[in-house]
């Protein structure tokens, strides 16, 4: 038997922390405190953490309910309590992808799968390799890419280095999924973290709620460990019962290369979906509203003028005969100005062209992009065989694709719009230019001095349709408004109708489709909305294409069955959530073995013994078989070497943990016998491989776990391959990684840490001894382990 860990750091934290999760590829542990942040350490421990991210603002999510880590170790999944997922990427803390769910969040397991995906591969003539899924992405070799947009707006996570994998999915070659459990009985499988693919409502096959405690996925993908406590009967509701439950998951299992491709083709749709949005939110940042200040200086003239007849006529009279009331020239030089009128010109035209710009160039190719994704979701749901078994619905995608085409057949319009706009702005401004300059008796330059009859035509039928100047009154005694419109772009960035819908040109493709009622009635053709906003119809898209992406979730969901369930313990539910003492429960799953793990305690921590429970995946309804561990004098008494704990002969465990496929770790406490308050806390582990199948029973749905008496009690004392007594502490919980060799045990209070390496023997422990360490906030610790928080860690 080794000797102990190697203690690397102790470390003060500001604030209680009740979430640690090791990375399962990096040296970086995931912390989360009372308050709701989440704060990224190295095994080093610097005095300020990798970073820190804030809770969400909504009052609901200040509680982080869950952790986990991306097989991969590039993606923090953190759940809080009200039901928001955030995807972080941990380079930058950068937000990757957000979910809302319906329901409050209570835990969350990441798995990777160990089903290999298929390969076969059919040479090409080329000396290349032609895939044999048919839906395989070649998106990058017929759609041109996104351009960033982190040079015309505030929005992030599309700069030039990630637009297209905005959500870090490159470079997932295996399939991973992962698992939100809720406290009202639904679990959730969302593919990569971004898809989800199936939603399993346990509260419907139980016929009663109940909170999911934890859920896990077996890595074969066959079955779905879930630990639920609900009710023991409908009249009573002050005593739960906690039940394991086993779920099969063959449509899963069977179609899991289907929802991969799926998934990453959601992924990206999803992706688009967000980039859109911030393209039209700089599109809003780009339209300035200029225009309205002009509309609303010619209205409060309107209102004041002395002079009879309509401001529109005034505006004619100077057009033809070049004369004007004293009020309007007044107006033009004072209150527009050829100073406001140039300003006023050139904020209208860089305002157009950026959105001119943003148009022709994001919103087009992002809605290319869209359709193309979307058409490949609609032929694999007409191969029914293979996808549409999923859940995909052909007419919910041909919906979907419907509401993109009619979003680009708006975007269209603006683009017309605009160019109406201008080409009218300039020809109006250029004349009123040149009027305020003759009122003003300054001179006018030559190049504008001259109009062509075609261009007082122009200016005429501006004037009268823009110039309308029709007084109206919305209620009694109310103000009259004038009816000017010049500003006509900015009602396509409302959620609401179009107040001035564009008239239809006769001979114009949409006048013949209005007047042909086959092409009315083809599917063939995009609908036409024309009194819909572009924000309008942006919303429609949104929500038809998640619903059409949301329906394989319900369809996986409903063929996911419990066939087998094992009642673990009782607990009482007047214990507040805050106070209720720590009790183990840990979900393992070994892809070699085709087995599921499952540890747990049946009474609060201290406990004398905790059960060990597996399961077969591989067999449909695998059977389950348990054990009972407990610690008697930790080391084998015939080594002298080996021995590490002879002085106690019974040890509580306090939590446990898999360090990884082959080994068990244990946080023990040795059970004093009342006469001294000295109490020590035992880091170490056991090899798996001490459990022989002769150990395990096989136990029945019918008997309660704690009441199952042939379960065999198992000393796992003997077998400690190694350890480490924790003096000066009072442990409370603990996180390992197996991967990492590392481990982190917290103070029972809360708020302290010390950090070991796995893999090293103590050599140098006296000098880790003799180490001071630094809290936080930089405050010197008395070396001699004496302090405030050791004081209150030390004390019963």
């Amino acid at each position: 038997m080794q000797h102990a860990f190697r203690q690397l750091e102790e470390r003060g934290l500001s604030t209680e922390v009740c979430h640690m999760l090791w990375s399962p590829c990096m040296d970086l542990i995931a912390l989360a405190n009372i308050q709701g942040e989440v704060l990224l350490q190295r095994l080093t421990w610097q005095r300020q953490p990798v970073w820190v991210l804030p809770p969400p603002g909504e009052e609901s999510n200040k509680k982080v309910a869950a952790l986990a880590w991306r097989p991969d170790g590039k993606v923090l999944s953190i759940g809080y309590s009200g039901g928001h997922i955030v995807l972080c990427n941990v380079e930058k803390a950068e937000v990757v992808h957000t979910m809302d769910l319906p329901d409050n969040i209570s835990c969350m397991d990441w798995i990777e799968s160990s089903v290999t995906m298929a390969t076969q591969e059919i040479p090409a003539d080329l000396g290349e390799f032609i895939p044999s899924d048919l839906f395989e992405d070649g998106s990058e070799k017929f759609l041109p890419k996104l351009p960033a947009l982190s040079k015309i707006s505030t929005s992030k996570g599309f700069d030039e280095k990630a637009v297209e994998d905005s959500k870090r999915l490159c470079g997932q070659t295996s399939f991973n999924i992962l698992v939100v459990g809720s406290t009202n009985g639904h679990v959730r499988l969302v593919a990569y973290g971004i898809s989800p693919i199936a939603e399993v409502d346990l509260a419907a096959q139980m016929t009663q709620g109940g909170k999911i405690i934890s859920a896990t996925l077996s890595a074969d993908l066959q079955s779905l460990s879930v630990v639920m406590e609900r009710p023991e009967n409908m009249e009573q509701n002050a005593q739960h019962q906690v039940y394991l439950m086993a779920l099969d998951c063959m449509l899963l299992t069977s179609r899991h290369q289907e929802l991969a491709t799926y998934a990453m083709k959601h992924g990206k749709i999803v992706t688009y979906l967000e980039y859109l949005n911030s393209t039209l939110n700089a599109v809003s940042e780009a339209w300035e509203d200029i225009l309205l200040e002009m509309e609303n200086k010619l209205t409060k003239y309107a209102q004041q003028k002395a002079s009879d007849g309509t401001v529109g006529d005034e505006f004619l009279q100077l057009l033809m005969w070049g004369r004007t009331s004293p009020d309007l020239q007044a107006f033009l030089v004072n209150d527009l100005s050829e100073k406001g009128l140039k300003k006023l010109g050139h904020s209208i035209e860089n305002s157009y062209t950026n959105i001119q710009k943003l148009v022709l160039k994001h919103i087009h190719c992002v809605g290319r992009a869209l359709l193309y994704h979307l058409s490949e979701i609609e032929g694999m749901a007409q191969w029914y065989d293979k996808y549409g078994v999923l859940g995909l619905s052909t007419s919910a995608v041909k919906e979907a694709v419907s509401s993109v085409g009619s979003f680009m057949l708006k975007a269209n319009e603006l683009l017309h719009v605009i160019d109406t706009s201008m080409k009218n702005f300039r020809a109006f401004f250029r004349w009123l230019y040149v009027v305020i300059l003759r009122l003003a008796e300054e001179p006018v330059p030559a190049a504008i001095s001259k109009m062509m009859m075609k261009d007082v035509n122009f200016v005429a039928d501006f004037l009268t349709e823009n110039f309308t100047d029709a007084p109206q009154e919305s209620s009694p005694g109310a103000t009259k408004k004038s009816g000017f419109t010049l500003e006509r772009v900015g009602q396509y960035l409302k959620k609401s109708d179009l107040q001035f819908v564009q008239a239809v040109v006769p001979g114009s493709w949409q006048s013949f489709v209005e007047s042909n009622q086959f092409l009315q009635e083809s599917d063939m053709l995009f609908p036409h909305h024309p009194e819909k906003s572009l924000l309008q119809l942006f919303e429609c898209l949104d929500k038809t294409v998640r619903s059409a992406l949301n329906l394989p979730a319900s369809s996986i969901g409903q063929s996911v069955k419990c066939h087998g369930e094992l009642q673990l313990y009782s607990v009482n539910t007047t214990t507040k959530e805050e106070t209720k003492p720590h009790r183990c429960l840990q979900q393992h799953t070994v892809a070699k073995d085709h087995r599921l793990y499952t540890l747990v305690m049946t009474e609060d921590s201290p406990s004398a013994s905790i059960y060990l429970i597996r399961q077969n995946t591989a067999k449909q309804g695998g059977y389950r078989e348990a054990v009972c561990l407990h610690f008697a004098f930790l080391g084998s008494p015939k080594d002298d070497d080996s021995v590490v704990s002879q002085s106690c002969s019974e040890h509580q465990i306090l939590d446990a943990a898999f360090y990884d496929d082959k080994t068990l770790s244990f946080l023990l406490h040795e059970k004093g016998d009342g006469k001294s308050d000295e109490c020590v806390s035992v880091l170490c582990q056991v090899l798996l491989e001490a459990l022989q199948d002769e150990h395990f029973t096989q136990i029945s749905s019918e008997t309660a776990l704690g009441q199952c008496q042939n379960i065999c009690r198992f000393d796992l004392g003997p077998h400690v391959s190694h350890y480490r007594r924790l003096d000066n502490m009072k442990a409370g919980t603990f996180a390992v990684s197996g991967s990492r060799k590392v481990a982190c045990v917290l103070f029972g209070n809360c708020r302290r840490v010390r950090l070991f390496d796995m893999d090293a023997e103590d050599e140098e422990e006296s000098l880790y001894e003799d180490k001071s360490t630094l809290d936080v906030s930089g405050i010197r610790l008395e070396d001699n382990g004496t302090s405030e928080d050791n004081k209150e860690n030390l004390s019963s």
